[in-house]
C-alpha cells in the first residue's frame, strides 16, 4: 500500500520535489498576490480579481499536480504548470496593464511598454524549451532502461 502513495519517478533529469516544485509554482505566480492589493488600494476592486484569479488558477493546478505525483511524471507535470503560467501571466499582465489606474500602475513602479508585454510573454515559453533541452540531454536512469527493456521483451 505504502508503494501506490510513492510518486513516480522521473526516468531522466526531473525529479518530485517539494521544495523546486512549490518554489515555482509561487515564486511565478506570488506577484499576482500584490499586484491585487495594490489595485484594489486604489479603488478598483474588479480589476483586483483578475491577479486574485490568476494567483488562484496556478496555486489550484499546482496543488492538484503535486497531489497525483504518483500518476504523474514530474517533467510532465512541470510542463504542465509551466504551459498554465505561460497562459495566465501574460492575460494578467497585460489585463492590469490596459486596465489599471495611472496612480495604481504609478504605484507599483509598473512598466508600460510594448516590451515588457513581450518580455513578460516570453518567459514561460523559454523555460518550457529549455527545461523540454535539459530533460532530453540527461540519459535515462537505469529504471527507464529496465522498463524499456522489458516492454521490448
Amino acid at each position: 500500500m505504502a508503494q501506490a502513495n510513492k510518486p513516480l519517478s522521473g526516468p531522466r533529469r526531473f525529479q518530485w520535489n517539494a521544495g523546486g516544485w512549490f518554489g515555482a509554482s509561487l515564486g511565478s505566480s506570488a506577484w499576482m498576490v500584490f499586484t491585487s492589493c495594490f489595485v484594489a488600494v486604489h479603488d478598483q476592486p474588479l480589476l483586483a480579481l483578475i491577479p486574485t484569479v490568476g494567483f488562484t488558477i496556478v496555486l489550484i493546478a499546482s496543488l492538484t499536480l503535486w497531489a497525483r505525483r504518483n500518476h504523474i511524471y514530474p517533467f510532465t507535470a512541470m510542463m504542465w504548470l509551466l504551459g498554465l503560467i505561460a497562459i495566465v501571466i501574460p492575460f494578467v499582465w497585460i489585463a492590469v496593464t490596459s486596465y489599471g489606474s495611472e496612480a495604481a500602475l504609478s504605484a507599483m513602479n509598473w512598466p508600460v511598454s510594448a516590451w515588457a508585454i513581450v518580455l513578460v510573454s516570453s518567459v514561460a515559453p523559454a523555460l518550457i524549451l529549455w527545461f523540454l533541452v535539459l530533460e532530453r540531454s540527461s540519459t535515462p536512469t537505469d529504471n527507464d532502461r529496465s522498463r524499456h527493456d522489458s516492454t521490448m521483451a
